[in-house]
């Protein structure tokens, strides 16, 4: 767009919620700009597409010396454009937080973080956050009209005795024509990205009017809105129950079981759907093969991270942190070859279980079952249902400064408690002990193992089977060292290394590991035949 006055290139000015000239620094209502004031044809008439020739993702931009590497897989001048012809979106939610507000709210996100990349912290990354709007559809539901009665109960507590009261309720519907069950109309963004940063409120939205694209950037809506009228129907009916249950002063209503009686129940009709577009600050980081996203609700400012650690910085603090627990914990406790061989046994069993739950969240992101719109060919996604899904989705953002405390603790409190059991018990730890609790950790490993292979089946790099079938054989040669109660120590030694030695190669793989359910795989969307289809709550 260009400023009518010097043919300067116009942006919108998100603190002053108008149009600036980048040259003359003339100003513009977004209401007084029209399309015969432009220089240029309308955006979305003659819209430049920008398609990534990596990942094949699109999006739009007038600002073109800024459209210099892709948002989706931060590749470098691999865009290619072309003018297309682009169908504009009928409502906007303006951008409310400014890039200084975004740049300050990513920074205080990131405070008491362990272990951040340094690529994070720098000014010049900081700097690239990009105005992004994301295109959604929202639609509009009608419902039956009249009133309509169901029964209901009440329950309460009065005087030491327990009431029900059975009820008779006529009600209606408050609003009989529903709007603003939004669904997501971009195949590149990440379902699971759009749920950490909603929601966004609907009261917002404005009629869409070309300048609120002024410097800014937009995904391509390339998701058709029909295709989601079923679950549109279902999220709207939940929409409804949930409102008709409410200021009923604790009566219980009893609707028709399931969601698609009490669609048929309320007469559910879907009408119609309107583009809209949604404002997010994007970010993206890329090391290798995996990117990083840091995203901010442009209305509201909250934020999502994909935060991974520094391998370099993890292994040197803990090096120094390990020395200094060995030669605390050498001053204080004392324990026997026996001791060592199911500690380190127990150890390499706990470690286990964490990797296997770390491999649960790798296997969830590599297949997207946080993302139901990436519509991978049949079979190539796992089924899973929405409990597990919400669930998984409860974890959030995850801290590695946390996840690894966790770990810690752990360890130390083991260490430390069976220390002192070793210490009290002597007698019993090196006699029947060893063998009691190698035999217990063994038949738990066997179960672990099971089922860490069968998570390892649907993960693309198949290392992990080798690192626990290395542990399952020696927590198997410590229950064989305690079954047999050899007299040299060596061999309990030697058994307690064999463990320790997994457990080692499991903690660096569960570091690397973290760090992939922390960012994503480079994305493709060649292929791509649907949308990301998870309602949002408004």
């Amino acid at each position: 767009m260009k400023c009518p006055n010097c043919s300067g290139t116009l942006y919108f000015d998100i603190k002053n919620q108008n149009l600036k000239c980048r040259h003359c620094s003339a100003t513009f209502s977004v209401d007084e700009y029209h399309k015969s004031n432009a220089a240029e044809e309308n955006f979305f008439e003659g819209a430049r597409l920008y398609t990534c020739r990596n990942c094949g993702a699109q999006l739009m931009s007038n600002d073109d010396e800024a459209v210099t590497y892709c948002n989706y897989c931060g590749s470098q001048q691999l865009l290619e454009s072309e003018m297309t012809g682009v169908n504009e979106p009928k409502r906007i939610i303006p951008f409310k937080i400014t890039k200084s507000e975004c740049k300050r709210i990513y920074k205080k996100e990131l405070k008491g973080k362990f272990y951040v990349p340094k690529e994070f912290k720098d000014p010049d990354f900081i700097d690239r956050f990009r105005p992004f709007y994301i295109p959604y559809w929202m639609y509009h539901v009608k419902f039956r009209d009249d009133e309509f009665s169901l029964p209901g109960s009440k329950f309460y507590t009065r005087g030491g005795y327990d009431y029900i009261e059975d009820y008779e309720v006529t009600t209606s519907i408050k609003d009989k024509g529903l709007y603003g069950v939004p669904f997501d109309a971009s195949r590149n963004f990440d379902d699971s990205i759009a749920e950490e940063i909603a929601p966004f409120k609907k009261e917002g939205l404005e009629d869409y009017k070309e300048g609120y694209l002024a410097g800014m950037y937009a995904d391509v809506p390339n998701v058709d809105g029909g295709i989601y009228e079923d679950e549109v129907l279902d999220k709207a009916t939940e929409l409804a129950v949930r409102d008709i249950k409410t200021g009923l002063g604790g009566i219980e209503l009893k609707f028709p079981r399931g969601i698609k009686k009490q669609r048929e129940f309320l007469d559910a009709r879907y009408e119609s759907e309107e583009a809209v577009y949604l404002p997010v600050w994007f970010l993206t980081w890329r090391k290798g093969d995996r990117v990083a996203y840091a995203v901010v609700n442009g209305q509201s400012g909250k934020i999502h991270i994909d935060l991974p650690a520094d391998i370099g910085q993890f292994l040197s603090y803990t090096l120094l942190g390990a020395a200094a627990l060995f030669v605390l914990l050498s001053l204080f406790v004392t324990v026997t070859s026996r001791f060592v061989l199911w500690f380190a046994a127990l150890l390499a069993y706990l470690v286990a279980r964490r990797y296997r739950k770390e491999l649960k969240l790798v296997r969830d992101r590599e297949n997207h079952v946080f993302d139901k719109g990436y519509l991978l060919e049949e079979g190539d996604r796992l089924p899973m249902s929405e409990k597990q899904r919400a669930r998984l989705r409860r974890k959030g953002n995850r801290s590695i400064g946390w996840e690894i405390v966790k770990i810690v603790l752990l360890s130390m409190l083991s260490f430390i408690g069976m220390g002192i059991l070793g210490a009290l018990y002597d007698e019993l730890v090196s006699q029947t002990g060893a063998m009691v609790m190698t035999f217990i950790i063994a038949v738990l490993e066997v179960i672990n193992f099971l089922r860490t292979m069968s998570i390892a089946v649907y993960l693309k790099n198949k290392r992990s089977l080798l690192f626990a079938l290395v542990t399952l054989a020696a927590i198997d040669y410590a229950f064989i060292v305690g079954a047999t109660t050899p007299v040299q120590d060596w061999w309990y030694y030697l058994g307690a290394l064999a463990a320790l030695v997994a457990a080692s190669l499991m903690c660096v793989d569960l570091l690397i590991r973290f760090n992939e359910t922390a960012t994503r795989p480079l994305p493709s969307f060649y292929n791509r035949k649907g949308g990301n289809d998870d309602e949002k709550d408004y």
